[in-house]
C-alpha cells in the first residue's frame, strides 16, 4: 500500500477531509469484565433491532428487507422510538483510555495537524475520545445551532450522535430525507466540500453513503468551469476487484487498495504516508 502522492500534496495544501465510517470504529478493541469487545458495526446494530423484534435468526428478517428497511419496521413497532437501540449503542461506547491509545487509526487520525474537518457517519464519539485523549482541542458539529463559528478543528457528526437523537439517521425514511440535500447539516458539507477532497475511512463499496454523495455532488457542481481538477475523493477499499476500482473510477473517486488481513495497520500507514 503506497498513498497516492496527489493525496500527499492536496494533505499538505490542507485540502483533505477525512470521512469516517463503521469500519473504523471496529478497528478499537478492549478488554470488558474478561471478555473481548470492539467497536459495533454496522451490521451487529441491525442484528439487535431483529433481535428485539422477536426474530431467532437476524437473516430471516434480511430475507423480507434491507437493513434500513427492518430499521424503519423497527422504529414503527416501537411507537416511533429508536430507544432501546440507542440504549444498547451506549453500552458498546465506553472503551477504556488504552483502547485509543493502541488503535493505530486513531493515534494516526488524531495526528492529522493540515486536516481541520473530520465527517463521520457514526454515532458513537471515537474521534473525540482520540482527540481528548491526545490533548488535541475539537469542536463538534451535529445540529445547526454549533455551525458558522469556525474553530482549530471540527467533528462533523453527519448522521447525528447520541447526544442529539432526534438527529440520527439510522432508518429508510431517515436516509431518504438525507438524500434530498437539503438539510443544514447537506449545506455545512457542501460548503466543506468546496476546493477539497474527501478520504473515504471504514466504507464499503455497497455503503450508501458513498453512491449517493458521488453521484449527486458531481452533478450539482464539481462539473462547473472552474472546480478543482482531478479526483475529488479517495477511497479504502479491501481487496477490491477491477469492478469496483472501474465503477469509483467512473465516479471521480480513486481507490487505495488494501488488504483486509490486514486493513487496519494499512490504513494507519496510509495515513502516515499521508501526512510524511
Amino acid at each position: 500500500m503506497v498513498c497516492p502522492p496527489e493525496l500527499r500534496r492536496l494533505y499538505h495544501e490542507e485540502r483533505v477531509i477525512p470521512f469516517i465510517g463503521a469500519g473504523v470504529s471496529m478497528s478499537v478493541s478492549w478488554t470488558a469484565a474478561g471478555v473481548a469487545v470492539r467497536g459495533p458495526s454496522w451490521e451487529e446494530l441491525v442484528s439487535e433491532a431483529t433481535r428485539l423484534l422477536g426474530f431467532e435468526d437476524p437473516e430471516l428478517a434480511r430475507m423480507r428487507g434491507k437493513d434500513m428497511q427492518i430499521l424503519e419496521y423497527f422504529k414503527l413497532k416501537n411507537s416511533g422510538q429508536t430507544a432501546k437501540l440507542k440504549n444498547w449503542l451506549n453500552r458498546l461506547m465506553n472503551p477504556p483510555d488504552d483502547a485509543f491509545r493502541n488503535s493505530p487509526i486513531h493515534r494516526e487520525l488524531v495526528a492529522l495537524e493540515k486536516c481541520r474537518v473530520f465527517y463521520t457517519t457514526n454515532f458513537d464519539n471515537f474521534i473525540e475520545q482520540a482527540f481528548r485523549i491526545a490533548g488535541r482541542t475539537y469542536k463538534v458539529v451535529a445540529v445547526e445551532a454549533q455551525m458558522g463559528l469556525r474553530h482549530e478543528r471540527e467533528v462533523v457528526k453527519f448522521h447525528g450522535d447520541l447526544d442529539h437523537p432526534d438527529q440520527i439517521v439510522l432508518t429508510e425514511s431517515d436516509f431518504e430525507k438525507r438524500l434530498s440535500l437539503s438539510t443544514p447539516m447537506d449545506y455545512h458539507l457542501r460548503a466543506d466540500m468546496l476546493g477539497r477532497v474527501l478520504l473515504f475511512l471504514g466504507y464499503s463499496f455497497r455503503d450508501p453513503n458513498v453512491s449517493y454523495l458521488f453521484s449527486l455532488f458531481t452533478h450539482q457542481f464539481w462539473e462547473q468551469p472552474g472546480s478543482l481538477p482531478g479526483n475529488r475523493a479517495y477511497i479504502v477499499v479491501a481487496d477490491p476487484s477491477d469492478f469496483e476500482i472501474e465503477l469509483f473510477k467512473a465516479r471521480r473517486m480513486t481507490v487505495i487498495p488494501v488488504s483486509r488481513r490486514t486493513i487496519t495497520q494499512q490504513i494507519a500507514e496510509l495515513l502516515q504516508q499521508m501526512r510524511g
